[in-house]
């Protein structure tokens, strides 16, 4: 019996220094996957939130196209220091949209790279539900700041613009696959994931069609220092001239 209680104090030692080590490890794990965690969003979230080019929406991540800012509802395609400030909505499925275009656009661009104007584009997705199935104009505004979005490249804009009006399908629109070639071929840049993932569309239906709801009636619409062009849209030279006397 002597023997038996003797023991017993070095038993219930070891006992106590196994849980004494097992709570120290659940200690230095817990340190260990909460400093992990508090990396990973730090990561995420940088210094105070989401970056330059990112922030939240109702439909989750709102990407937002280079040099643009949260509340940027459009494109500045070029920025002059004394000319007028020219801005542009369309809609890719808009079939004047693609008359303005062909009168227009030349002149537009030609403005836009001599530093004349200071050329905004608002592309729309004004015609979503017209589109089978719907979603068309989305898509198709996509694809066009994909192009422009790889290198914030005025020039592959117009040239997605280009295509775009110019290869303008019917109700069934274009396919993912199909925009990505077309755009693509147009401007040499690969914009495949960027349409598959529809990076774009989020800041196409929050942020540009709630403020051209607001400030315009319709596509194509032009305001030139704020103030709505009421020529004809087919006539060539049109905008040009407008811009000229304003």
């Amino acid at each position: 019996m002597t023997q038996a209680r003797s023991r017993t104090p070095l038993i219930i030692g070891i006992v106590a220094g196994v849980a004494c080590l097992g709570l120290a490890l659940i200690v230095v794990l817990a340190l260990v996957i909460g400093g992990v965690l508090f990396a990973n969003n730090s990561e995420e979230q940088g210094d105070g939130g989401p970056s330059a080019s990112e922030s939240e929406s109702s439909s989750g991540k709102l990407i937002l196209p280079p040099e643009v800012d949260i509340e940027g509802p459009y494109l500045e395609l070029s920025t002059a220091a004394d000319g007028p400030v020219v801005d542009v909505y369309v809609d890719f499925l808009c079939p004047h949209c693609a008359t303005f275009h062909d009168a227009q656009g030349e002149d537009l661009q030609q403005m836009a790279d001599d530093g004349e104007i200071t050329l905004r584009m608002h592309p729309r997705p004004m015609l979503d539900a017209n589109s089978a199935p719907a979603g068309y104009s989305s898509r198709a505004a996509n694809a066009a700041i994909c192009a422009y979005s790889y290198d914030a490249d005025p020039g592959a804009w117009f040239s997605a613009e280009a295509t775009l009006f110019g290869s303008q399908p019917g109700e069934a629109g274009l396919t993912d696959e199909e925009l990505t070639d077309l755009v693509g071929e147009a401007t040499g840049v690969d914009i495949a994931s960027c349409v598959t993932e529809g990076t774009y569309i989020p800041w196409v239906q929050e942020i540009v069609e709630p403020e051209a709801l607001e400030n315009t009636e319709g596509t194509p619409t032009v305001l030139i220092d704020g103030e709505q062009f009421t020529g004809d849209i087919t006539e060539t030279g049109a905008v040009k001239a407008a811009v000229e006397g304003s």
